[in-house]
């Protein structure tokens, strides 16, 4: 079981973060790792050595991005409520923009011969799941008396279902 110093600074009540904003930002995280997690899974191992892995993730994320801001405003415009600025649109998106970046670095070494294209696609497919399955830490801290047990179980259900998406994905897509 992790040390009490660890886990009470990661699963501390945040008060700071509208709901309405935190339920974005969360959304954002998991669907652009869950997006990022079947790009890495979908890429042949010679697409992860020649580099154009890289480019298949960089490329997912940001059309996810885009996607996402876009209909996030426009969303907004059509429900007539609260107009968010295309500034909170973005700043809700930015964990999209991260669900990428340690899967790219990832799969990057491996083209360049650093780590070999299976240690690379594995790695970076890995730390896709990791992120999803941290879903129950940020789970935790957004909601008051939630046990840490069952932010656990959050986590471990979230990974599944991201891994059941990348499969029917595959499937049906490739």
């Amino acid at each position: 079981m992790p040390s009490p110093r660890v886990v009470v600074p990661l699963t501390r009540r945040r008060l700071d973060v509208d709901p309405h904003r935190a339920a974005s930002r969360v959304s954002a995280y998991v669907y652009g790792t869950v997006l990022v997690l079947a790009a890495v899974v979908g890429v042949s191992p010679e697409a992860v050595g020649s580099g154009a892995g890289v480019l298949v993730v960089v490329g997912t994320v940001l059309s996810t991005f885009v996607a996402h801001v876009l209909a996030h405003s426009v969303g907004e415009l059509v429900t007539g409520g609260q107009h968010r600025q295309l500034g909170d649109a973005v700043r809700d998106a930015i964990p999209i923009l991260s669900s990428g970046v340690l899967p790219a670095v990832l799969l990057l070494l491996a083209a360049d011969g650093a780590l070999t294209e299976v240690w690379g696609q594995s790695l970076a497919a890995l730390v896709g799941l990791v992120r999803v399955a941290g879903i129950g830490v940020v789970y935790r801290r957004l909601q008051a008396d939630v046990p840490f047990g069952r932010a656990v179980l959050v986590g471990a259900v979230a990974a599944a279902v991201a891994l059941l998406v990348v499969v029917l994905k595959l499937a049906l897509t490739h």
